[in-house]
């Protein structure tokens, strides 16, 4: 996959690659484009597609160097693979038989142009192209689109082909020539779009542009290609990248084009230090094991170490009094020194427990006949027995009962709202004591395992030869597959990204939980027998038709919440105004702060975070370690705040400002377009919500003024529509959610769904539970067929 099979140069600068895409060749249309990334360290970059040839296999990209990501590109050769290529992605150009029209393209524009040419005179349309470039040399296809034109005007800048002047001259003597033109379609650069578009207006001839804008993901993830479209924040890659050049804000295109113009010509003078030798290989998981501690691994069966009365689990609960085991006192965890772990991006902040004291914490267990606790936890794990087998000193059997239920359980011990699970539910609490420190005896016990080399796997069934497939990698979708492959089943994995883990790797930062962490767990799956693809888009690269076409008897839709929310506010679409979702994905996913990847970040000194959960923490805790001054704002009080106290906690700690009662209300930005002061409207509680929250109101006429150069954005996730409404008969909720039953069967009797596709936002802990239950479920589903 992605081997190029074909280069040809055009120009000093400018080159013609055939890639290997099979998936992408068989459902690409006129107007859809790519994210291609090359090497490890590479940036993910928006490539038209400029053909496709099913027979073979292969898609057509032209690309001109004049950055570095494209840079690197270029230096490949026929024979080397490019390391990422996913798609296809945005909407394809609207055919249909218009009448007469105007193809405008203007440089590498010819390249995504000849295709829609190629549709709309094939739609019996009578087509009449303009070809412009600077010069003779940048005159680009011209066969391919005197092929499918009815005539072809050529304009050059220098005169050197064709006639002298600039692209709207052609289209202007076309409109001239014609009795009537019924549409334009113009790509090329903003500038030349622009007054494409303007030559079409003045004829009162709608035109229709292509938005090449700044982007990550390339699924809605982000939101960093968002532009301002008839008044209307729109996102290119999901709501375009094809738009009405009447209702395109130029002058903010312009502006935000260049967002990261400093960075990348930093980049380009150090060009050397961004090539890696790996660049030309897949990347796969890799396993990072700290050392061996040398125990034994436990061969014990599963009920022989659930059984509450078995022996050594009576004598356990014999050799301390309950009064004795009520008065230990809760384990506190170790922590990396405030000041120091501030200026530490990848160094865990919770350091771990010692042998010792998780044992004294299980102590504290009384192992109740009745455990609330597991009734507080979405993926039911056996906690009493987990937390006995740790009382006993066998932290090897503590893990294969974790994993017995649990998929993650070193990434749930990390980052689960415990204190509103588990341990809300536990006895202790009745006592008025602090509860069990489930989770951090969670991790202790998962991270023994790891670390001592003897890993153990679930006991999986025979396989009976039944295909399942999964949409999305993060923590629903994971959880799904552990316990479909435990039953039996051919599991498959699907993944947008090009790593496996969806919000595990983007979205948590590595001080919270590092990604060998999450490499270990998803390495478990995969000997288990969960089979993982990166960059495949479910409704894009291949459909649910296709899936089934290809004998898979059950899908489960994990894909998640990622499409971000904005305040739709004034000047909210400046320059260094980020969703947390680009902000945390450019520093976490694709390494940014690294110098030596490509992925730019604008360095910052004043940052504003605004919102108040776990990923507004994750998000000032992030730009805190990379040397900002941090305030976060908040519309309602502390108390009302969603994220994790220890969250908060940590944050304070480290030095982050906290603004509560104070809501945004406009930005101002500079000259050039980057926001520089940020308006807050000072707030004042009133009565509850519908979530029993007191409602934020704001105090009339007070406002405060702050200077900031950079704002991230956390006020929450949508789920992404691109899966939900690429699934014929499929019934969804609101903001696209999917809707399931209780069984987390969807409308579509195959499908089943779980997690923020489905509760529209949620912890990593009731989504595992979500893929746990359709696990359940649908295997009864399946059996019963």
């Amino acid at each position: 996959m992605n081997k190029i099979v074909k280069k040809e140069q055009f120009s000093e600068k400018v080159f013609l690659f055939e890639i290997e895409a099979p998936l992408i060749a068989k459902s690409r249309k006129a107007g859809n484009f790519v994210i291609v990334r090359v090497g490890k360290k590479g940036e993910r970059m928006p490539l038209t597609i400029a053909a496709a040839d099913i027979e073979k296999g292969t898609i057509t990209l032209v690309v001109q160097m004049v950055g570095l990501s494209s840079k690197k590109l270029c230096a490949l050769n026929v024979g080397d693979y490019v390391t990422d290529v996913v798609g296809p992605l945005g909407n394809p150009t609207k055919i249909e038989k218009y009448g007469t029209v105007v193809c405008a393209g203007g440089g590498l524009g010819v390249a995504p142009m000849l295709p829609i040419i190629q549709a709309l005179k094939a739609a019996g349309n009578r087509v009449l192209s303009v070809m412009a470039g600077r010069s003779k040399d940048l005159i680009i296809l011209e066969d391919k689109v005197r092929e499918s034109s009815d005539e072809v005007i050529i304009m050059t800048d220098d005169g050197s082909y064709g006639e002298k002047g600039v692209v709207t001259v052609g289209i202007e003597k076309f409109i001239e020539q014609e009795p009537h033109v019924d549409k334009v379609f113009a790509i090329g650069p903003p500038i030349m779009m622009k007054f494409s578009n303007l030559t079409a207006q003045k004829h009162n001839i709608p035109c229709e542009v292509s938005l090449n804008t700044i982007m990550v993901d390339g699924t809605g993830m982000c939101g960093a290609c968002r532009l301002t479209i008839g008044g209307k924040t729109k996102f290119v890659c999901i709501d375009g990248p094809e738009f009405d050049g009447a209702l395109v804000d130029w002058d903010e295109m312009f502006k935000r084009m260049g967002t990261f113009k400093r960075e990348e010509q930093e980049e380009l003078s150090h060009y050397e230090e961004h090539l890696d030798s790996e660049n030309t290989k897949d990347a796969k998981v890799t396993i990072d094991t700290i050392g061996t501690i040398g125990t034994i691994k436990t061969t014990d069966p599963i009920e022989t170490l659930t059984d509450r009365n078995a022996s050594w689990r009576e004598e356990l609960r014999k050799s301390m009094k309950p009064k004795e085991r009520t008065a230990i006192e809760r384990v506190i965890m170790p922590e990396l020194d405030p000041v120091y772990r501030a200026t530490t991006r990848t160094e865990e902040v919770n350091i771990g427990l010692t042998k010792e004291m998780a044992m004294t914490e299980a102590k504290r267990c009384l192992d109740c006949a009745k455990p609330t606790c597991v009734e507080g936890c979405p993926v039911n794990i056996n906690i009493p027995s987990f937390i006995k087998n740790i009382e006993r000193g066998d932290f090897l059997a503590a893990a294969k009962v974790l994993k017995n239920t649990s998929a993650l359980p070193a990434v749930c011990g990390r980052v689960c709202p415990q204190e509103k699970q588990c341990e809300s539910k536990c006895i202790h609490l009745k006592m008025n004591e602090p509860a069990v420190a489930i989770g951090y005896l969670e991790r202790f016990a998962a991270d023994y395992e790891r670390e001592s080399g003897n890993i153990s796997l679930p006991e999986i069934a025979p396989a009976n030869g039944i295909k399942i497939a999964v949409v999305g990698s993060g923590p629903a979708g994971l959880s799904f597959a552990g316990d479909m492959v435990k039953k039996g089943y051919d599991v498959y994995v699907f993944e947008a990204l090009h790593e496996i883990g969806g919000v595990l790797k983007y979205g948590i930062p590595e001080f919270r939980l590092p990604n060998k962490i999450v490499d270990v767990e998803i390495e478990n799956l995969a000997k288990m027998g969960v089979h993982f693809q990166t960059d495949v888009i479910v409704g894009k690269t291949i459909s649910v038709e296709q899936l089934e076409q290809q004998g898979f008897k059950g899908i489960f839709v994990g894909s998640g919440a990622g499409l971000p929310n904005f305040m739709n506010i004034p000047g909210e679409n400046s320059i260094n105004i980020m969703s947390s979702n680009e902000y945390l994905t450019r520093v976490n996913l694709m390494d940014a702060a690294n110098p030596t990847t490509d992925t730019p970040l604008n360095p910052a000194k004043s940052v504003l975070v605004v919102g108040g959960g776990n990923t507004a923490m994750d998000s000032c805790r992030t730009a805190k370690r990379l040397g900002a001054d941090v305030t976060l704002v908040y519309r309602r009080s502390e108390v009302e705040m969603p994220a994790r106290l220890e969250e908060v906690k940590h944050a304070k700690e480290e030095g982050i400002k906290f603004l509560t009662l104070h809501n945004p209300i406009e930005y101002i930005a500079d000259e050039q377009g980057a926001v520089k002061q940020a308006v807050l409207q000072v707030m004042e509680l009133g009565e509850p919500d519908a979530s029993g929250r007191r409602s934020p109101v704001p105090v009339e006429g007070k406002t405060v003024t702050l200077d900031v150069d950079q704002v991230i954005v956390a006020v929450g996730v949508s789920p992404n529509p691109l899966v939900p409404k690429s699934i014929d008969g499929l019934e969804l909720g609101r903001k696209n959610t999917i809707v399931v039953n209780e069984e987390m069967q969807s409308s579509r009797a195959e499908i089943f769904a779980g997690g923020d596709i489905v509760r529209g936002g949620a912890t990593v802990i009731l989504a595992m539970g979500d893929g746990r239950r359709a696990a359940q479920n649908m295997d009864e589903f399946l059996q019963k067929k």
